[in-house]
């Protein structure tokens, strides 16, 4: 019923417009300071839309007769507006000039903490300003500005947008997200993008309900320059070097690009938090004849850097900081971290452009990837927590006020208390050593290595002036290697391979203990695995098609998608508490799941429009949610299915020289979601693994997003984003135990109306953007965040949780409330100046973020998973926060020539 009205409409708004008159629009857009041409701007007229080439050229065929507002967007180059009346068969735009953003050097990709800085999984999302959308000053805003707060674009997480490069899917197949750190620091090649918000068409992907963004590093693609930088910053690094060479499509049809750099800091804003990085890209592109191009990418971000852990706010207070950072202590008078990040993802990419004629054209990719992704930390046996943060280390779990008060002074004065006591460590292994027994404490590394191949070919042909349409295949290979391995021995001799807590629970088994039964007993050195050694494989084909109908007074959009996927795990050691199913290949898992989205804008006049689009998909459970323990047995969780997502939105959008504004309404449904969580569970004093499925969630809200010009350099940028983002179910927890000492156990987790975590739910920033005739730039932003909650422990939300508290105990509120954290605002400023030498450029820009150094801002937060069933004191186990940094600084300085 649906599709018929969708072409009824149709059928109405193309007999109504066939006789409107219509002409052509075209121009050239070049840089202002260089008179260079830009290629690969987005140019938008009504709800056209084209990008230049390489001499900066674009056209519009088929524009009806009106006043328009031609719209510019382009990777470092500030949005520009102007009108253009087309009252004649062809309209001829001379060149006009787009200004050079003045904060485009900003690393983005390690500009703000995330979560995966910390000890929680990531979850950070990091969608582009995209190309088409109901409110590109919203999304082009709220990126940079909110981003520092923690604020996600509707609440979603990052596997909600499929990321490519060079028309190679990047997100990773086990996680499903993209980490756009594994190209940090080359900024320079791949600023180019074509991207696309929520569910608008896009030619190179059926997309995600986050959207889809294509970053293009072809060769012939980058601006020619040879271009060398340098920043300084008190954020993640502190200093960072780049250097980048492009020549552009040469005239014997080649095409050359390099880039590196090199980001490092002995300290960032958090102590303990060292970081080294390192960058490099090459770029190659021939030009075989007028219709085919081959290109080969090469790139990789190597980086190792230690990491921040959240902590109690009572560590926060008592160490006067709430940056405290439990992870690291000093060795020898020299900080050491524990928990260190080691990542090298190498990328191959081999491309094919084929442009049959003016009307086709046909992209092909071949993309290998492989790598390492190590994170260290410590681990002990029969022995003392070495945390310093370790609940009965500080002074509220002491009973005595005085022994409380001693602890109190010792947080304070002392580092070896406050921080890891890495000597200690040392004395204790030393002693082990003396009498022959295996080291008590070490460092293990936790490696999630991968190689993965991918295929993809997609299709753009436009049927005549009014039909487009577009399609693709995807095919992925992805196998990940999942173990841990022994990193530093701590001055012990040894470690033998066995599981403690089943050591203390079944001592007299010699069977469960192992980790490994194919290698009992096995005596540990460095370097060697250990713990535990699986295999994740992951096939996907993945099928889509498009079409896009351009009509006078309406644009009309349809697509449909097909993904099969399979994915098993390969256990490759035996392990003692689960012998029958841990050890080689476990079933395959298969999944068939489809997607359809569609939309029409409709043109109330040549500035003034109204959209709407709407779209259902179902995806397969992603292998980390999947397996109830995959380290050691390869049963799937109970009642797993494939997610279902059902989105929608309506907005209204006015577009004129001085003025462009948005308004959006959203709602997406999110059904039969999956999550696997991890902690050591109190009453049978082992870990266990929490396998919920049947998560279902709401996210709804509005979005505004304004800029207007109040004079030719000053103009006003105000964005808004009001969410609800909540569970609406009651999901099932199945709960197994690492030491197999309990029978799995299943039980209902109440967490109906509760709100989700990780991102305001209220956001808003107000800036004025100043750019003078001669190059200087000046940027002010007041940002707000609201409605911000921590992430609720399933534990605490259950029957056994209240059990024996009878109605109206205060404890029930205590024990189920969930904590919103106090709203905050930020101020930011931002200085840049352009200059023009001969023929030499130098780009001065300037910013400082958070300029009332507000470090209160609590950027999100969690609920142990730890609690204490017997006296039900949640204080025991009290939350864990982290911070939004205080006042930061960055200063970039580039030279182009």
């Amino acid at each position: 019923m649906r599709v018929t009205l969708l072409f009824l409409i149709l059928l109405f708004f193309v007999v109504a417009g066939a006789k409107a008159q219509e002409g052509k629009v075209s121009g050239i857009i070049v840089d202002t300071v260089s008179a260079q041409p830009v290629q690969k701007v987005t140019v938008s007229l009504n709800t056209l839309q084209t990008q230049t080439d390489e001499k900066g050229y674009f056209e519009f065929l088929k524009v009806p007769y009106g006043k328009w507002t031609i719209i510019l967007q382009a990777d470092g180059f500030e949005t520009t507006s102007f009108p253009v009346d087309v009252n004649n068969p062809e309209v001829t735009i001379g060149n006009f000039t787009m200004k050079q953003k003045m904060l485009d050097e900003v690393d983005k990709t390690e500009g703000t903490i995330s979560e995966q800085d910390l000890e929680v999984e990531n979850k950070e999302q990091n969608i582009s300003g995209p190309l088409h959308s109901a409110s590109d000053v919203f999304i082009s805003t709220v990126g940079f500005t909110l981003g520092a707060g923690g604020f996600k674009i509707r609440g979603y997480d990052s596997e909600n947008e499929l990321i490519y490069i060079n028309s190679v899917p990047v997100n990773n197949a086990v996680t499903g997200r993209a980490l756009w750190s594994e190209w940090g620091g080359l900024n320079d090649v791949t600023r180019n993008k074509d991207a696309v918000f929520t569910l608008v068409p896009s030619k190179f992907s059926f997309g995600n309900i986050g959207g889809a963004t294509d970053i293009d590093a072809r060769a012939s693609h980058q601006r020619k320059e040879t271009k060398i930088s340098y920043a300084l910053s008190n954020k993640t690094y502190t200093n960072r070097v780049m250097a980048t060479y492009s020549t552009g499509m040469m005239s014997n049809g080649w095409a050359f690009t390099v880039s590196g750099s090199r980001r490092w800091g002995n300290g960032g804003y958090v102590d303990g938090t060292f970081y080294d990085g390192w960058s490099y890209f090459m770029g190659i592109e021939k030009k075989v004849t007028d219709n085919h191009s081959l290109g080969i990418t090469v790139f990789a971000a190597p980086t190792k850097r230690g990491m921040q852990a959240p902590a109690v706010q009572e560590a926060y207070d008592l160490t006067g900081s709430n940056y405290y950072n439990p992870n690291w202590g000093y060795q020898n008078g020299e900080v050491r971290n524990a928990k260190v990040r080691s990542v090298n993802d190498p990328y191959i990419i081999l491309n094919h452009y084929w442009d049959i004629n003016k009307k086709t054209k046909i992209t092909s990719s071949a993309g290998y990837s492989f790598g390492r992704f190590g994170t260290t930390a410590l681990n002990w046996y029969n022995a003392q927590d070495p945390r310093p943060d370790y609940y009965r280390y500080l002074p509220s779990y002491q009973t005595d006020s005085a022994i409380a008060g001693i602890y109190t002074t010792a947080w304070q004065t002392d580092p070896s208390i406050s921080q890891i006591n890495w000597n200690k460590l040392y004395q204790i292994n030393y002693l082990s050593n003396l009498s022959g027994e295996q080291a008590r404490y070490i460092i293990e590394e936790r490696r999630d290595d991968y190689n993965q191949l991918s295929l993809n070919s997609h299709i753009n042909h436009e049927l005549n002036e009014r039909i487009s349409i577009s399609g693709g295949v995807e095919l992925k290979n992805f196998t990940g290697s999942h173990y841990k391995t022994l990193n530093d021995l701590l001055g012990g001799e040894y470690w033998i391979d066995i599981d403690q807590f089943a050591e203390r629970d079944f001592s007299a088994d010699t069977v469960k203990l192992q980790n490994d039964l194919n290698n009992p007993n096995r005596i540990i050195k460095e370097g060697d695995k250990f713990g535990y050694d699986y295999n994740s494989h992951i096939n996907t084909g993945h099928f889509w098609a498009q079409s896009v109908f351009t009509f006078q007074k309406v644009d009309i959009f349809a697509a449909a998608s097909f993904t099969a996927t399979q994915f098993w795990r390969t256990g490759n050691m035996k392990n003692g508490r689960y012998p029958d199913n841990s050890y080689g290949n476990s079933a395959k898992q298969n999944f068939n799941n489809f997607g359809v989205k569609g939309g029409a804008t409709y043109k109330i006049t040549g500035r003034h429009f109204v959209n709407i689009e709407a779209g259902y998909l179902t995806r397969a459970p992603f292998f980390k949610n999947a397996y109830m323990s995959p380290r050691i047995r390869d049963n799937i969780a109970p009642g797993i299915k494939s997610e279902e997502l059902l989105s929608a939105s309506v907005g209204y959008i006015v577009r004129y020289p001085r003025l462009q504004a948005g308004v959006t309404l959203y709602q997406t449904n999110f059904k039969n979601g999956s999550e696997i969580n991890t902690f050591y569970h109190d009453v049978y004093q082992t870990y266990v693994n929490q396998a919920l499925v049947g998560i279902d969630k709401i996210h709804r809200g509005i979005e505004f997003g304004s800029e207007c010009k109040i004079t030719k350099s000053l103009s006003a940028i105000i964005v808004a984003a009001v969410g609800q983002y909540y569970f609406t179910s009651r999901p099932t927890a199945t709960i197994s135990y690492d030491n197999g000492s309990v029978p799995d156990t299943t039980e209902t987790i109440y967490l109906k109306n509760f709100n989700i975590s990780g991102t305001p739910q209220i956001a808003g920033s107000v800036g004025l953007k100043y750019s003078h005739p001669k190059m200087w730039y000046a940027s002010v932003n007041w940002n707000y965040f609201g409605d911000i909650y921590i992430d609720v422990n399933p534990e605490r939300r259950t029957v056994t949780a209240i059990d024996g508290l009878g109605p109206g105990d205060p404890k029930i509120l205590t024990i189920i409330n969930q904590q919103r954290m106090t709203d905050q605002n930020t101020l930011d400023v931002s200085l840049g100046k352009s200059l023009k030498i001969k023929n030499y450029f130098i780009n001065i820009n300037f910013n400082v973020s958070n300029v009332l150094d507000n470090q209160k801002l609590v950027t999100g937060g969690y609920e142990q998973m730890r609690f204490d069933f017997e006296t039900k004191n949640v204080d025991k186990f009290p939350p864990k926060y982290f911070y939004a940094f205080g006042r930061t600084y960055y200063l970039g300085i580039s030279f182009k020539f």
